[in-house]
């Protein structure tokens, strides 16, 4: 047996493509921008579906710098620091009975609007509260219903959910790209305001409820007092400073007859009727001010409700 000395001659151009190099680069541009183009088109298609499967910390980055927007210089007050913290630590506590996924966690704001009875949810997890509806609730267990309500929609991922495509596209893309953009999208998303201004369907509210009521149930055993905050809503939509979000909460009256439904059958269960709890002596010092007007204010109204 013998073998070849040496290695075979191999043809010319058999590596060579008869096609200009040219058009082969076009035709694979081309191919990126279709499957690029077809992303974004499913993306746009499929926001609402894929906006929880965003992972949270996405979003907590892009609300990182959010909470500089919206401070001002009443926070040096004590008595605004204090009210804050008192709604911070009631609104960990319902956290914690709120059964939040691993991961997705809450921070609470007071904003100083005393003429604006609102709260809202937004990304990452913030929630903001205003000076004006801690004047409309009587007792603790008002405004941990507000709370709560507010805790559901993020345990839910409702604010991703009602992004409009055109951001929730951005956040993918920052995210494809390592955060490079990010500094954009913050700048995006304060420029058009659509932070706070989410609006939450029918369907997220009643959620939204009922997650509330069972957050309740675990903190205080009852819903005695929950829906006074919706009720002065619906008792006062016809003044000025209700019209917002008495427009913005879809079948208010249906919503308070559910909670009260819900309260009288746990009464009904549990025997006697338990009474409400006092607000925070720190809440209670804020109300008292603010009925002083010897408060000043040095936020703005603008923030639309999206409760």
């Amino acid at each position: 047996m013998s073998f070849a000395k040496q290695n075979p001659k191999i043809p010319e151009g058999i590596n060579t493509s008869a096609d200009n190099p040219l058009k082969e680069f076009f035709i694979l541009l081309l191919g990126v921008f279709i499957v690029f183009g077809t992303t974004l088109g499913l993306l746009l298609v499929f926001t609402h579906s894929l906006a929880p499967y965003i992972p949270f910390r996405y979003e907590q980055q892009l609300m990182s710098k959010y909470g500089q927007w919206t401070r001002s210089e009443s926070e040096h007050s004590s008595a605004f620091q204090d009210a804050e913290t008192a709604i911070q630590e009631l609104g960990q506590s319902l956290a914690l009975q709120s059964e939040l996924a691993d991961g997705i966690s809450t921070q609470f704001h007071l904003l100083d609007q005393p003429n604006v009875p609102n709260a809202f949810a937004t990304l990452g997890g913030q929630i903001f509260v205003t000076t004006g509806l801690l004047q409309e609730v009587s007792s603790e267990n008002a405004l941990a219903m507000v709370l709560a309500h507010e805790i559901a929609h993020i345990k839910y991922r409702h604010p991703a959910q009602s992004l409009s495509g055109g951001l929730l596209v951005q956040l993918f893309l920052s995210i494809v790209t390592g955060g490079q953009n990010a500094s954009a999208l913050q700048s995006t998303a304060q420029q058009t305001g659509i932070l706070t201004m989410l609006s939450f369907s029918r369907k997220m509210e009643v959620t939204a409820d009922t997650a509330a009521m069972n957050t309740l149930e675990n903190y205080y055993g009852h819903l005695v007092g929950s829906e006074e905050f919706f009720a002065k809503i619906l008792g006062q939509h016809q003044q000025a400073r209700w019209r917002a979000l008495f427009t913005s909460h879809p079948n208010l009256s249906q919503r308070i007859e559910y909670i009260q439904a819900r309260a009288q059958s746990l009464t009904q269960v549990n025997g006697d009727k338990p009474n409400t709890k006092a607000l925070d002596p720190r809440l209670k010092n804020i109300q008292e001010i603010l009925a002083n007007n010897d408060y000043q204010s040095q936020g703005s109204s603008e923030h639309q409700d999206i409760n």
